[in-house]
């Protein structure tokens, strides 16, 4: 027990300035049990470091472990609850890599049940574990999502500036007082490419050239690949090269083109395996569906584009395979990223691209021009590559400030 305290105490001291996103304060509950859920790399860690840094500085009733700790194979987190709560009047423990801890969601609901004073904070890198075992911490615990940086949180990394967030008509009409601080940025276009390149993931500053982030991007794939889906699914070793290939597949093809019985030719797999799989990476964190507005038809049915989870990873490909990116692809991408990590709902269109609530958006190229919204209200070109907009074409990247 003594060595942890000193751990956490040592890892609060080393902890450097951070970035303190606007979205830290969705991740705060009143609740007693709290599970911070994203993908591998998203700053789950140092979001919980800061918040104990930040509001428990010197407290002795707070503490920080990690599950995959040694101390954890001869100890037991209900043992570690009822020592730090006994003998340490303790009110506050946060528990990282929850999902590598055998058993944990039982061993929560007992805690949560015999320490009435005691609140928990966990994270997980597996989004498999966290969200599947929620349903046996039934009412006990709620989750929260952390996702990936925005363009916007990029810029104030890289920058060191403030920059406003923005809802989708502020985007649409433009007027805003403050809307000529992002105009203004300096090789803003630039800056975006390197967002979509290597800049959704915050550690990206640990990094002197994009290759190396680059590199660590493809480590994160193979993680996701080989030991939470490996692990969760006991999958055997020679499967899982084939969740290489189907990322393979989608980043190199254009969204209209990706569909389950394409995929299923292309690897010489049955129809079912294929969709069970697709399903198994969009539940870890590697792809995302753009989904129908229908209900009463299973998820992936449901689904008529498939994407991977971010622009990042899709360039992290590019770079071990050297194999271009469907432009198209991730333009896409992007945008849907950005609504749905701002907790909207986008869907699939048949008139344009994307509909999000009462709008319709077709998204291209500087070059793309109205014919197929024309007739559609509440339509608008979301155009890459434009410095500025007009009555019906909108940048991009502003929608990178969603969030």
């Amino acid at each position: 027990m003594e060595n942890l305290i000193q751990d956490y105490q040592r890892l609060l001291n080393e902890l450097g300035p951070v970035y303190k996103r606007k979205i830290y304060k969705n991740l705060q509950s009143e609740h007693r049990i709290v599970g911070i859920v994203g993908s591998r790399g998203v700053g789950k860690t140092t979001y919980i470091l800061h918040y104990l840094k930040e509001n428990y500085p010197d407290s002795q009733e707070v503490l920080y472990v990690s599950a995959d700790d040694l101390y954890f194979a001869e100890n037991t987190l209900v043992s570690l609850a009822e020592k730090f709560v006994n003998q340490y009047n303790g009110h506050l423990l946060c528990i990282d890599e929850i999902h590598k801890y055998p058993n944990w969601s039982q061993e929560l609901k007992n805690i949560y049940d015999k320490y009435r004073n005691l609140k928990i904070i966990f994270s997980g890198s597996s989004s498999i574990d966290l969200i599947k075992e929620k349903y046996d911490l039934s009412r006990r615990a709620v989750l929260r999502f952390l996702p990936g940086l925005s363009f916007r949180e990029f810029l104030e990394m890289k920058l060191n500036k403030t920059y406003p967030v923005l809802t989708i008509p502020e985007i649409i009409s433009g007027k805003r007082a403050d809307f000529d601080s992002i105009l203004k940025t300096p090789r803003i276009l630039g800056l975006f490419q390197e967002y979509l390149t290597v800049g959704y993931y915050p550690f990206f500053k640990e990094f002197k050239n994009q290759r190396d982030v680059l590199e660590a991007l493809e480590g994160v794939i193979d993680k996701i690949i080989h030991m939470d889906i490996a692990a969760y699914y006991s999958l055997k070793t020679s499967t899982l090269p084939l969740f290489r290939k189907i990322s393979y597949f989608i980043y190199t093809s254009k969204p209209s083109a990706i569909n389950i019985n394409k995929i299923a030719k292309s690897l010489k797999k049955d129809h079912t395996d294929v969709s069970n799989y697709l399903e198994m990476m969009r539940e870890a964190g590697l792809l995302r569906y753009l989904l129908i507005d229908k209900a009463g038809h299973a998820l992936i049915r449901n689904a008529e584009k498939v994407y991977l989870s971010n622009t990042n990873l899709a360039y992290a490909l590019e770079n071990a395979t050297g194999k271009k990116i469907e432009k198209g692809q991730i333009r896409e991408l992007f945008f849907i990223t950005s609504l749905e990590n701002a907790g909207l709902k986008p869907f699939y269109s048949r008139s344009g691209d994307v509909k999000c609530g009462e709008y319709v958006f077709e998204i291209g190229g500087k070059g793309k021009d109205l014919s197929q919204i024309k007739d559609q209200k509440n339509a608008y070109i979301v155009a890459d590559d434009i410095l500025f907009r007009d009555i019906k074409k909108i940048q991009l990247y502003l929608f990178g400030f969603l969030y």
